[in-house]
């Protein structure tokens, strides 16, 4: 489980630790960092499989937020966090629209590497009230516009196409004594299809294949101190195709110190977070 944690407005800075680990798991294990070839095959099946993550955690927050306004606005840097959480509503159906180009609690573009819009509809059921409960919900999203994906380390775009859809499911659970003391936990687990196009170096890429993916996140106050908390696990089996050229790349993240990349059966790793963009170049969402 990758897990980061962010109290008050300080992000968790990762530590870089450059030495490459040694490959274990199927396929033959690299004995030294990635070629060329290899890094951008890497690059590109990222960029293309990052956008499910992306839009699976901003649609996670969209739905905590429909509940709990300000739950979540935090994490970004928000001044408005002093107040976040203090009613808690939640609804069995949930209807919103993400805007990617929006900006956050401070007038700040609240996703950087992101452009586009896309629907959510959460259905599900609640138990509980609004001191202690749960909500099991079925997400659909759907694409409204193209969505892009900009790897802010390689350079690496990724387009999803409007009407493009995914489903998964969400349990939101929460806990709250009075407004300066309350917890909401969000666990999604997703298993679903990619389609989407890069652009590597001018030239464009197809890139297909499935993302399977657990997220858990938690937000809270206690004694009126705010902190994030999120953890990641999943496996991506990835096809980047030129028409000509194909590679496959399999990503597996298990811990934050703890990603296996195998690019057409050569296996490396496993890496820190740090380290995938020491050796490969590109920002790992997990």
């Amino acid at each position: 489980m990758m897990t980061k944690r962010i109290s008050g407005w300080s992000m968790l800075a990762l530590v870089a630790a450059f030495a490459i680990g040694c490959g274990d798991g199927g396929g033959s294990a690299a004995t030294g960092g990635p070629s060329a070839a290899q890094k951008a095959s890497a690059q590109q099946a990222d960029a293309g499989s990052s956008g499910i993550e992306q839009t699976m955690d901003a649609a996670n927050d969209a739905i905590v937020e429909s509940g709990a306004p300000g739950s979540t606005t935090a994490k970004t840097g928000s001044s408005k966090s002093s107040a976040a959480g203090t009613t808690i509503n939640y609804q069995a159906t949930v209807t919103v629209t993400v805007d990617l180009d929006m900006l956050n609690g401070s007038g700040q573009d609240a996703f950087p590497n992101a452009s586009g819009q896309f629907s959510v509809s959460a259905t599900g059921t609640l138990v509980g009230d609004p001191s202690a409960g749960q909500a099991t919900y079925a997400v659909h999203v759907t694409w409204i516009t193209d969505g892009h994906f900009t790897d802010p380390v390689c350079g690496d775009t990724a387009t999803v196409a409007a009407g493009s859809n995914w489903n998964y499911s969400l349990l939101v659970q929460w806990a709250k004594t009075d407004d300066l003391n309350w917890s909401i936990s969000a666990t999604a687990d997703v298993n679903g299809a990619l389609n989407a196009t890069v652009t590597h170096n001018l030239k464009t890429w197809t890139v297909t294949g499935t993302v399977t993916r657990h997220a858990a996140a938690s937000f809270s106050r206690t004694a009126g101190n705010y902190a994030f908390t999120f953890g990641i696990n999943g496996t991506r089996t990835i096809i980047v195709t030129d028409g000509t050229v194909t590679h496959t790349v399999i990503s597996t993240m298990t811990a934050l110190d703890h990603i296996m990349i195998e690019i057409d059966g050569v296996v490396f790793g496993p890496y820190t977070l740090a380290q995938i963009r020491w050796w490969f170049g590109f920002e790992c969402n997990g």
